[in-house]
């Protein structure tokens, strides 16, 4: 077993969570509560911040208590940490960045198999995270892809997505939009990185057409007009290869001006 510091292992770290980030990792994440009750759930990485000693994860379901320690374990790199909780705020789970970082061998990953109480087999394939391995080159990150080179379960949940009922208010002004845009009934959440960020954030879902998106947000400094951005998933699906695109405008969402309808335009070449 290896065992990385935090206070030694900043590029490991930062090696670590950027895979997980990148590949969409799943984690178990699980949580011995004080009656001696073991909860269990599945999680994934939004984002990290190393400067901040932050780690954010998909909230888990089931019962948690913010006083008792995390365990959070991914089989793909084969790594097991356990940390404090931050804070938990909706659908973000926020721990604080663990004191080190187990790499665990066959022998370990079998005891935690046991520990957990789950066959993760047939879930996973193990794929090892070579920390001494060169930077993966990222320029095909911003490829465009077609509907027709998407993978057949991303095509199946964007044609359903963009199949989306039009509202009354977007049906009077279908006519004057090349791509007319489809309102949720319910409340969604989609998920957006912006080009040169690692941070995901989950934000409401305002419209969406094959043309283009627009989610609610607060933090403007956060989305500038004119940056790229990528559409990585829709509430709990996350998409094989993001949608991207280019912020277009800002507008409050009433008199308030708290809250910004963000509207972005998707590169060509994607319906």
């Amino acid at each position: 077993m290896r065992v990385i510091k935090s206070d030694s292992g900043h590029l490991a770290y930062q090696k670590i969570f950027k895979h997980l980030l990148k590949h969409h990792s799943r984690i178990i994440v699980w949580q011995v509560l004080d009656s001696g009750e073991r909860v269990i759930s599945e999680s994934r990485l939004n984002s990290f911040h190393l400067d901040q000693g932050l780690l954010n994860f998909v909230t888990p379901t089931g019962k948690l208590d913010e006083l008792n320690p995390m365990y959070c374990y991914a089989e793909e790199g084969q790594l097991i940490f356990k940390s404090g909780i931050f804070e938990i705020k909706g659908q973000v789970m926020t721990l604080n960045l663990p004191g080190e970082i187990k790499l665990l061998e066959d022998q370990d990953v079998n005891l935690i198999h046991g520990q957990i109480g789950m066959d993760l087999k047939p879930i996973w394939k193990t794929k090892r995270i070579d920390l001494d391995a060169p930077e993966e080159d990222e320029s095909d990150v911003l490829k465009v892809k077609s509907m027709a080179e998407r993978s057949s379960r991303d095509q199946e949940f964007l044609n359903n997505e963009f199949a989306l009922s039009i509202d009354e208010e977007e049906a009077m002004y279908a006519d004057k939009r090349e791509s007319p845009r489809a309102r949720p009934k319910k409340e969604k959440w989609v998920k957006v990185k912006v080009d040169g960020s690692p941070e995901v954030h989950f934000l409401k879902l305002f419209d969406l057409s094959r043309g283009g998106i627009a989610f609610v947000a607060m933090e403007m400094e956060k989305f500038p007009k004119g940056n790229t951005i990528h559409v990585v998933g829709f509430d709990e699906f996350d998409l094989d290869d993001p949608l991207v695109g280019k912020i277009m405008s800002h507008r409050p969402i009433d008199e308030t001006q708290i809250e910004f309808k963000v509207g972005v335009k998707f590169d060509e070449g994607q319906e």
